[in-house]
């Protein structure tokens, strides 16, 4: 019952998550677009590949540190007029988040640059497929959700390890992690795809690009007042 109740709230959320989906899907495409139709597009991006290559890790770890962690929060801040709904920006928990994303972002530049080597980078389907599968249905349901949701459950309880293992002892993953990985395979599915049709080094620009604006979706959709911004990476 407790498993049924999970599953029909993740699916509740990926319905209600669909419009700023196909909003993220589209700025994908038009990424994936400006670099491989005609134009003016792809030079500034190849420039931009190269930057990301030449900076490796560095890059990943401050990129992602700011699109994921400090840059939705001070959008989010200018776009929400309402006073009362903003996010109140507490410096720990900027830390934490800051911190947390960068690490982040070196995981998953790990994560394509180990699809890569194992896939290849042909932007065809099968090559596509096979790292959209790996990405979405083992790493993102084994580590990267379940990390993510343990992350800001810590986060959100103030750091304190008791009330974390009192909110775990309450089936927190079939009552959040898995509504969470459900609500975000609607938005990173195809999101995904997108990002390996590019080369490497514009894997993870992209995948930050979206993820700032899904997190700014996020707060402005659910208007809550909390400390920080809630999102999810695959």
């Amino acid at each position: 019952m407790l498993m049924r109740s999970a599953i029909a709230q993740g699916l509740r959320a990926a319905r209600a998550n669909l419009r700023p989906g196909l909003l993220l899907w589209l700025v994908a495409t038009l990424v994936v677009a400006a670099y491989y139709l005609p134009g003016g597009a792809r030079p500034a991006l190849e420039s931009l590949a190269a930057f990301k290559q030449s900076w490796g890790y560095g890059f990943a770890v401050v990129s992602t540190a700011l699109w994921g962690g400090v840059i939705p929060v001070l959008l989010t801040r200018l776009v929400i007029r309402d006073p009362g709904r903003r996010p109140r920006v507490v410096p720990l928990k900027m830390l934490f988040l800051t911190a947390f994303w960068g690490l982040k972002g070196a995981e998953v530049n790990l994560l394509y640059e180990w699809l890569a080597r194992s896939f290849g980078s042909q932007a065809n389907a099968s090559t596509i497929l096979c790292k959209v599968a790996i990405d979405q249905l083992l790493y993102g349901p084994l580590w990267a959700v379940p990390s993510l949701a343990l992350a800001y459950l810590w986060m959100d309880e103030d750091f304190s390890l008791p009330r974390v293992r009192q909110a775990l002892g309450h089936q927190f993953f079939q009552t959040t992690a898995l509504p969470m990985l459900l609500a975000n395979w609607g938005v990173w599915i195809p999101t995904v795809a997108a990002i390996y049709a590019l080369p490497l080094g514009l894997q993870l620009p992209l995948q930050n690009l979206v993820l700032c604006l899904w997190s700014l979706i996020l707060a402005t959709m659910t208007g809550k007042r909390q400390p920080v911004v809630t999102s999810a990476r695959d």
